[in-house]
């Protein structure tokens, strides 16, 4: 995991019984030696003349009821630090050539064994045992049909994966809870490592994210992965190692009396022990690579920015982060954010006023308004919408951290659903804006309700007596139908961007880019199924370098790059986003995006797309600003063209592909 323990005037401290303890532990102590509860504050900036006090104040919630202890702090003057050190200059010499690949299939054999739910799948030359069980009340674990349910499986093979359809009906007279487990055996053969994208040294754990619901290791020469494919079977996921056993697993899966659910998983095996060659083949199974036409970026539309900032600083701050997108926030009600049917009430002008400056100033931008389904600050909300609140599971609402911040999920017929589809009625018709961004589209901080209705399909199950303990219901699962119907609105009228990853195939099949947000850069791995965007880091970035470096980030998780901060990274120059957009990505890679349109890389190479295609080459320095004429070579080698990308240090490259 990473932990932020920093953003700018904050830090943050475990809750520990002393200074030292957490840094032996084997799952909160950080690595290289860093120590936890160590914290080294560079005050030089807020020094003044004459007497100054530093003050550590105990920001926690109002709810936690810890002290902060502060202890042996002292006051260093030290020297100026030394000049930073010399980056690495680029290569010289050969060059590895990269280019996507031009044939999409894997050379396997999958049949069924003679036993019951076991798949044996030959690769390279080797053989592996893909076995399937599954809990009853008994309490035990089956493999085939019994007293409790009847299981029928299905395969279909594909150029690059198999896709298990495992159908369950149940035949007793109650809610039957079926956990399920898919697990392969690699014993000693096994590498290394990745659950939901990120690679585990230890070669074990256990993860539940649908937005990258996968399992995959590697042996010396190849790799399997195992995927949730079904709707259910991917809000449910659970990705685990252990052992040398890679496995998936649905653990909260109920079925009604008499009724049918078939779960589909995948098998995505791959001639190479590489996670990007097992993700490729992944992304063409969802069908992920779709056009993604234009950059986005945060810009409220304060009445005090109006007044402040002068026409030119607002056309140079759109222009300059080459943002076709642009999304203006909410604002507050009684001290909060205006979420929920409160934003019904607030003054709309100032986004019909600010909207038309941009449009007069960057002709063809596209105005966004910020939309968020789930929260509601209204004070009466719990009486009003008494149908759709979220319920924990003693019973009480959820919220977001503050409880005026409460959780609904709006559905056709709940109360809530009618109330907060009037916020899209105002942004697209009264504010007159082109689109909408859409935050936490699949869910907010709570995946499950427990309560009425239920979803038929989700339930908490004892381990031990594989029972079933409280039935839930997914959000995401319980919301599905009527958030696509207003995601489907929203596209007929213009463009829709939102925050997270599509959970479900109806959603996914839209088609509207989506990024995840990056306070961890590592989430950039629950997007590797989906738009590979990433949004930027509002904990760090201060500056446009600070962006760009986040950017060079996201393009070693194999993501592209969203403007986050507004008034905090305001640009002085165009960046890579200026040519990361249009594209339709092709291929994913540890620095490097193929897309049909350009190549965007941190790496240097041969690059290019196995073809005669002519590029238009742009190189960005370390600090993010494009070099005038760069001197690129381009060869050509058996009737294709690549160019020749030499990139020192924190340098980039956008390759474009002319006609």
């Amino acid at each position: 995991a990473v932990y932020s323990m920093a953003a700018g005037e904050r830090f943050t401290t475990y809750y520990a019984p002393d200074f030292t303890r957490a840094d032996r532990d084997p799952h909160y102590g950080l690595l290289q030696g860093v120590k936890t509860c160590e914290f080294e504050l560079r005050v030089t900036d807020l020094l003044r003349q004459g007497a100054n006090e530093l003050v550590i104040k105990n920001q926690a919630h109002p709810k936690v009821k810890r002290l902060l202890v502060a202890a042996e702090a002292r006051i260093e003057f030290r020297l100026p630090p030394p000049p930073a050190k010399q980056r690495r200059p680029a290569p010289t010499g050969p060059l590895p050539t990269f280019e996507p690949r031009r044939k999409h299939v894997t050379d396997y054999t999958i049949e069924e064994a003679d036993s019951p739910a076991v798949l044996r799948l030959t690769l390279g030359g080797k053989t592996w045992m893909i076995r399937s069980r599954f809990s009853t009340p008994a309490p035990q674990w089956v493999s085939g049909d019994n007293a409790w349910f009847r299981h029928e499986r299905r395969i279909e093979r594909l150029p690059e994966a198999i896709v298990v359809h495992d159908s369950f009906t149940n035949l007793t007279a109650d809610n039957l809870p079926i956990m399920q487990r898919h697990e392969i055996d690699f014993g000693g053969a096994l590498e290394k490592v990745w659950l939901a994208g990120l690679e585990r040294p230890a070669k074990s754990g256990s993860v539940s994210q649908p937005g990258n619901p996968s399992s995959f290791a590697t042996t010396k020469d190849g790799g399997i992965g195992l995927l949730a494919v079904g709707d259910v079977m991917r809000v449910h996921t659970t990705n685990y190692a252990l052992d040398g056993i890679l496995g998936l697993a649905d653990n909260n899966l109920a079925l009604p009396p008499g009724k049918t659910y078939t779960a589909d998983w995948a098998i995505v095996p791959s001639s190479k022990p590489d996670y990007w060659r097992f993700i490729n083949a992944a992304r063409r199974l969802f069908d992920a690579n779709f056009l993604i036409d234009g950059a986005f970026c945060f810009f409220r539309a304060d009445p005090w920015m109006a007044a402040a900032w002068s026409d030119k600083q607002t056309r140079d701050f759109i222009t300059l982060k080459d943002a076709k997108y642009v999304c203006a926030s909410i604002y507050t009600y009684k001290g909060c954010t205006a979420h929920g049917t409160v934003f019904q009430q607030i003054d709309h002008q100032r986004y019909i006023r600010e909207f038309a400056r941009r449009r007069k100033l960057v002709p063809g931008v596209q105005n966004l308004v910020y939309f968020h389904c789930f929260l509601d600050v209204l004070d009466d909300s719990p009486k009003r919408y008494a149908d759709a609140r979220v319920l924990r599971p003693d019973g009480s609402q959820a919220d977001y951290g503050k409880p005026e911040y409460r959780i609904y999920f709006p559905t056709e017929t709940n109360s809530y659903g009618p109330a907060i589809t009037k916020n899209i009625d105002i942004i697209l018709d009264k504010i007159g804006a082109e689109g909408v961004y859409w935050d936490e589209h699949e869910y907010s901080a709570y995946r499950y309700h427990y309560g009425q209705p239920w979803d038929k399909v989700s339930c908490d199950i004892d381990p031990k007596n594989m029972t079933i303990s409280r039935l839930k219901s997914s959000v995401t699962l319980l919301t599905e139908s009527w958030r696509v119907a207003l995601a489907k609105r929203i596209l007929a009228h213009g463009p829709l961007i939102a925050n997270g990853v599509p959970w479900t195939k109806a959603m996914a099949e839209l088609k509207f880019p989506c990024f995840v947000e990056t306070g961890s850069i590592t989430n950039c791995t629950l997007n590797h199924l989906y738009s590979p965007i990433a949004l930027g880091d509002h904990l760090t970035e201060r500056s446009e370098e600070d962006a760009y470096h986040n950017m060079l980030a996201a393009l070693d998780y194999g993501c592209l790059y969203h403007w986050y901060n507004d008034v905090n990274v305001i640009p002085t120059h165009h960046h890579l986003t200026r040519y990361m957009y249009p594209i339709t990505p092709v291929e994913l890679h540890a620095g490097i995006i193929f897309g049909k349109e350009r190549i965007l890389t941190r790496k240097s190479g041969l690059f290019g797309w196995g073809d005669a295609s002519r590029h238009e080459v742009h190189i960005f320095d370390e600090h993010g600003r494009e070099v005038e004429h760069p001197a690129v070579k381009f060869v050509r080698r058996n009737g294709h063209t690549y160019s020749e990308i030499r990139l020192a240090e924190d340098w980039s490259a956008a390759i474009v592909r002319q006609p």
